[in-house]
């Protein structure tokens, strides 16, 4: 799976902000906030990996057990399928 390129990630005073363009624009209205760790997925997933990668890097940088970091994973990617902004592999 991997992130669409109808959002485009910045930055902005310690936001983690995805912003829609083109026809994410007219769905989605407004900017996305993300949480750091949300951010580090959404890197993660623009060049494309699987579920088990993000649970991986999510117990690799913060001190969380497996099944945390599955639970939080599985949040996260439920949002981005929610928003259209995650593509699955087909």
């Amino acid at each position: 799976m991997k992130i669409s390129s109808l959002f485009i990630y910045r930055k902005i005073a310690d936001e983690h902000l995805l912003i829609p363009v083109g026809e994410a624009a007219m769905t989605v209205k407004g900017l996305v906030a993300m949480s750091e760790s949300g951010a580090m997925l959404y890197e993660k997933l623009k060049t494309g990996c699987s579920r088990e990668d993000l649970i991986a890097a999510l117990t690799t940088e913060y001190d969380v057990s497996e099944s945390a970091a599955a639970q939080d994973t599985d949040a996260f990617l439920a949002q981005m399928r929610q928003l259209n902004i995650l593509i699955e592999d087909t």
